[in-house]
This record gives C-alpha cells, sequence and structure tokens, in this order.
C-alpha cells in the first residue's frame, strides 16, 4: 500500500539571509569598544575567521606569539577544539577522545556541562595566520592575564584559557553575545549577531583575495566550498553593479559628446617614430576617414 505521504509537496522555507556589517561599521565598533574581551572575541572572529566557541575554547598553547613569529609573520592560532555546553546524556554518546576537559560545574544537580570538545567536523582543524597587529595584542593580553592571575593568586581558576572571567573561569558563548548586543545598543549600530562578524571576514577576505576561495575556505574551516561562494556570489553581485555604473560613465554618457574636431592631417610620421604611446592616442583621435586615408598611403609606401 502506498504511502500517501509521498505525494505530499513539502513547503519551500525561505532563506533568510543574515544582517552583516560593513566594513566601516566594525572598525567603528572596535574603535568604540571598552571591553577588552569583548575586542579580543571581534578580532578574533574577522581576523581569523572564527566560530564563538572556538574562540572562547582557546588555550594559549594554541597560540604562537614569539618574537620571532611575530617578526617574520609566522605568529598563528591553532584551532583543534572548541567550547561547549552539552548535556550528560550527549556527554555519554561522545567518544572519550572527542571530550579534552570537563569543567566543574558552579551549580549542584546540574544537568549540563561545559567542556572542551574536539570540532563537529575534520575540516575545523585548522591553522590561522595571525595579522601582525591581532599578534601584539594578544601579547598584551596575556601579560595583562598573568598580572591579574599573580594579584588573585589561588583565588584564580588557571585553566589556561585565552578567553576567561576575571576569576579564570571559561567563558560561555552566550556572555560574548550579550555583551556584543549591548555594544550594538549603547553605540546605536545596527543589530547584527556575533556569527555575522564571522560572515564578514569571510566576505571581506574573498574581496582582498580577488575570490580566492581555497585559500579563505583554509581560514573558515567549512567543509564544503559551497558554503563559502554562497558568499562570493554576494560580492560578485556587487562587482555587477559597479560594473553597471562604469558601464553608464564610459560609454552611455559619451554617445552625445562631440566628435572630435581635430585636424585631417595626420601628424608627421617622424615626430611619433620613437614614441609608440604617442602613436596609439594619435591613432585614437583620428576620424574613420583619416584612418583610411593613412592605411591607402601605407600601402603605396609598401
Amino acid at each position: 500500500m502506498r504511502n500517501p505521504a509521498s505525494l505530499a509537496t513539502l513547503p519551500k522555507v525561505p532563506k533568510v539571509k543574515r544582517k552583516v556589517w560593513n566594513v566601516d561599521t566594525f572598525k567603528e565598533a572596535i574603535r568604540l569598544v571598552d571591553d577588552d574581551l569583548l575586542l579580543l572575541c571581534m578580532h578574533l572572529a574577522f581576523s581569523c575567521s572564527m566560530r564563538i566557541g572556538e574562540i572562547t575554547g582557546l588555550t594559549w598553547d594554541d597560540i604562537v606569539i614569539d618574537e620571532e613569529s611575530i617578526a617574520n609573520n609566522n605568529a598563528r592560532v591553532i584551532i583543534n577544539k572548541e567550547l561547549s555546553r552539552v548535556s550528560q546524556s550527549a556527554m555519554q554518546k561522545l567518544k572519550e577522545k572527542d571530550i579534552k576537559k570537563i569543567f566543574p560545574t558552579q551549580k549542584p544537580h546540574c544537568t549540563t556541562r561545559l567542556v572542551l570538545k574536539t570540532p563537529k567536523t575534520e575540516t575545523s582543524n585548522r591553522i590561522v595566520w595571525l595579522p601582525k597587529t591581532l599578534a601584539l595584542l594578544l601579547v598584551q593580553y596575556k601579560k595583562d592575564q598573568q598580572e591579574l592571575k599573580e594579584f588573585l593568586g589561588n583565588a584564580y581558576n588557571d585553566y589556561n584559557l585565552v578567553i576567561a572571567l576575571d576569576n579564570g573561569n571559561p567563558v560561555e558563548s552566550r556572555i560574548v553575545r550579550n555583551r556584543f548586543q549591548t555594544l550594538c545598543e549603547e553605540h546605536n549600530f545596527e543589530i547584527v549577531v556575533f556569527h555575522s562578524l564571522r560572515h564578514l571576514s569571510t566576505k571581506y577576505k574573498l574581496k582582498m583575495t580577488h575570490g580566492d576561495i581555497k585559500s579563505v575556505q583554509g581560514d573558515t574551516g567549512h567543509a564544503e566550498a559551497e558554503m563559502v561562494t554562497d558568499v562570493y556570489s554576494e560580492i560578485v553581485d556587487e562587482d555587477r553593479r559597479l560594473n553597471a555604473k562604469k558601464l553608464d560613465e564610459e560609454f552611455y554618457d559619451t554617445l552625445n559628446a562631440p566628435k572630435s574636431t581635430e585636424s585631417q592631417n595626420p601628424a608627421p610620421q617622424e615626430d611619433v617614430s620613437d614614441n609608440d604611446k604617442l602613436l596609439l592616442e594619435l591613432l585614437k583621435s583620428m576620424t574613420p576617414e583619416m584612418k583610411e586615408k593613412l592605411l591607402k598611403e601605407s600601402r603605396i609606401a609598401c
């Protein structure tokens, strides 16, 4: 007996386009933010195309920012884990090798645990090279964090996390998202989600590399290049709009321009014989009649 559901036509779910800042808005935002933790998260999302869980899951042994590496433009971040809150049942399903660390619970009878675990896909394991400006920012951030550790002593829970609360505890993604939301509201920026900074990063790098999809995919860690080409198609559309504008300026706006009234007599050959560029400009300025006359004379000379 045929299943009647097999004849059903599934409704099409419209794809909602994510709101994304432009680069100028991002520049203004990082200029105005006064939260060092949020500022670093924003830089990592944009410069390294990192997901929020990858950012909050970073440990200092993942960051290569020694003086030699920075000087040689070899400062880098190794992305091989993410911070995530998972249920007890989900933890049982995860293989032991997938969980790198389980953090202590902050509340009794908690049904979820905060863990450092391997990324969902193999391509998410990657190395991303750091711009020198961000590398130096990380150096200063590490120095400030070390001073805080020394000041708090045993009160600091040292898990070697890059992004950590003042007591050393991990920073859940919701904390970063909430702080980012507050930044948008306080400075009247368009409300976008934190993850949109990763989208902006992809878009900016594609324009910067003139559409080098594979190199950008290496930074983003997307399993499928299609995820990157979706962003690339937006850039192509922008360029096509600019092409239409250029077509107006360089072609249609010149249709009614007055014709050249320059002399019909060609310039003496000896004046341009040693200057190919000048010859090209002269040929461009000639009327069809002049070009025809020049062509006949050159045939006679041959």
